[in-house]
């Protein structure tokens, strides 16, 4: 287990899912975190469930004044921001012929400006005050390969590793790393459709490793990109997927190369 003692980390979207784990991880391995999100319930019980060394703060990431004050809340509560996991997302699937300007409007609010601004205000309390640190956004295998019938989901997800790059190489000289994960089939309460076993084990299927992903998976990887242990990673895209999407040509049909 990495060590993150006395670190201190904002997750954003993390009353569940990935971001729910990447939260108890992170106080499994030592550190302290705030728990940030809209959806009260499943914020405050995960708080709760973690102890002491966790927070919840209800906030929009798509309102600035909402991300510095997450910024402030975690320096007065923990007395430092070190990590953020920029996991918040919002859904809205169809085809993009169908797609509402307000629905195109909110997912980018979400996923890609709230990335933007609470990166922006946790780099900022770091660069202010001396202090390094990690920042990781979530973004997916959908925004490594356009995701048919998503909205603009895949749009969004492709956006943030670009938007995690350059935050990275602008951000480099003050010890700030910025890195982006992209999982691939994950069983979460956002993949409800994953309920459906016939659906799972046909994901499972073309899956290399043959099993689709947990959120511990991802959060195993997100710990290694809070950690000492990846001081010289920054900048850096990283597949969790299971090996899917490498493995596209075993699924053409055709010549089969024995």
């Amino acid at each position: 287990m990495v060590n993150l003692e006395n670190k201190v980390c904002i997750v954003t979207g993390g009353a569940s899912g990935i971001g729910a784990q990447t939260a108890i991880q992170f106080a499994e391995a030592g550190g302290k975190v705030v728990i940030g999100d809209i959806n009260d319930e499943p914020g405050e019980a995960l708080a709760a469930q973690i102890g002491a060394n966790s927070a919840y703060l209800h906030f929009d990431v798509s309102d600035p004044e909402a991300c510095a004050r997450a910024v402030t809340f975690a320096v007065e509560t923990f007395g430092s921001v070190d990590c953020v996991l920029n996991s918040a997302v919002r859904m809205a699937p169809g085809a993009l012929r169908d797609l509402s300007l307000q629905d195109w409007n909110r997912l980018i609010e979400v996923g890609l400006t709230g990335s933007f601004l609470m990166t922006q205000a946790a780099g900022r309390w770091m660069i202010d005050n001396g202090r390094t640190g990690s920042i990781v956004n979530v973004s997916s295998l959908g925004g490594r390969h356009p995701y048919g019938m998503a909205g603009a989901y895949s749009t969004v997800k492709a956006a943030v590793i670009m938007l995690a790059r350059h935050f990275a190489i602008e951000w480099a000289e003050y010890g700030i790393r910025v890195n982006t994960v992209c999982p691939g089939h994950v069983e979460t309460p956002l993949t409800v459709y994953m309920q459906d076993p016939v659906i799972k084990q046909g994901r499972a299927d073309v899956t290399p490793l043959k099993r689709v992903g947990q959120p511990n998976d991802i959060a195993n990887c997100i710990m290694f990109l809070f950690s000492e242990e990846s001081s010289y990673v920054t900048a850096a895209t990283l597949d969790i997927d299971g090996g899917v999407s490498s493995s596209i040509m075993n699924h053409m049909p055709g010549r089969k190369w024995d």
